[in-house]
């Protein structure tokens, strides 16, 4: 007892003496919370892809003045006066390029700013033990922490090993893979993650401590994410085994059900 009074006075001291220095300030301690520089965004210069929206703001070529349209299948917009314009795979500075050249054919001095009114062509997608799993819209300043936080992981996952995938370019699909991965892509996951590929399937994966991240602040795996990114929260192993579990009672369980009805009726009727 005497001890423990003792210890509570140490404490008790240290904490006066803390409020007189005004409040133990450790500058150390507080440059840890500071960010160096880096880049802001994930991104390079965005691109257009159905089904992209975009807005049109022009001063010399009022037919397009104000219009907004989203992006068909076939990668075209169709504006008044000037006709059906392709923009998949364009930037806005060259939609803006080609409506001005179209519009030449009208008038002899053109303009025109195009903005994106709605970015629906990009994803990330996040499987497993989460709340709410799927397609999550990419909007260039998408870290993983910011993902987990939206997509809840359950009880079930695995903290300490979340997943993340991210395939060989080009990644939005219908493309036969090359068998060897970008030298760049390679060195980002080199330098932070595991990093594993197959011929058939070149992939780059890496294994994130979330658990350090929410309980220590290690925020050095909190990396940006790409379009097409794949997040999989997979289950502890000790949940593994229940849902294993589950699994093989699963089809039994309607059965007993249907068993314990009757009989449940029956009692009711007693």
């Amino acid at each position: 007892m005497m001890m423990v009074t003792r210890k509570l006075a140490m404490v008790l001291t240290v904490g006066v003496a803390c409020l007189a220095l005004g409040g133990c300030y450790d500058p150390q301690a507080v440059n840890e919370f500071l960010k160096t520089s880096q880049s802001p965004v994930s991104s390079e210069e965005y691109v257009f892809l159905p089904p992209d929206a975009l807005s049109i703001t022009s001063r010399q070529v009022p037919e397009i003045n104000g219009i907004t349209q989203v992006i068909r299948p076939d990668g075209k917009i169709n504006l008044p006066l000037i006709g059906e314009i392709t923009v998949a795979g364009k930037t806005p500075r060259q939609v803006e390029l080609a409506m001005m050249e179209a519009a030449k054919e009208y008038y002899e001095q053109t303009d025109a700013v195009v903005t994106v009114a709605a970015y629906n062509s990009k994803k990330f997608y996040v499987f497993g033990q989460v709340g709410t799993p799927g397609p999550q819209p990419y909007t260039g300043h998408d870290t993983l922490l910011n993902a987990l936080a939206i997509v809840q992981p359950t009880y079930l996952a695995w903290q300490q090993r979340i997943i993340v995938v991210r395939g060989s370019r080009p990644q939005d699909g219908g493309y036969a893979p090359s068998v060897t991965p970008s030298e760049e892509d390679l060195t980002y996951f080199r330098r932070w993650g595991e990093w594993r590929e197959t011929p058939e399937h070149p992939r780059e994966t890496m294994i994130v401590n979330m658990w350090a991240m929410v309980k220590h602040g290690d925020l050095s795996h909190n990396v940006y994410l790409q379009p097409n990114d794949v997040i999989y929260v997979q289950a502890h192993p000790f949940a593994k085994v229940g849902l294993t579990l589950q699994a093989l009672l699963f089809p039994v369980q309607p059965v007993l059900e249907a068993v314990r009805a009757p009989a449940n009726i029956s009692n009711a009727g007693k």
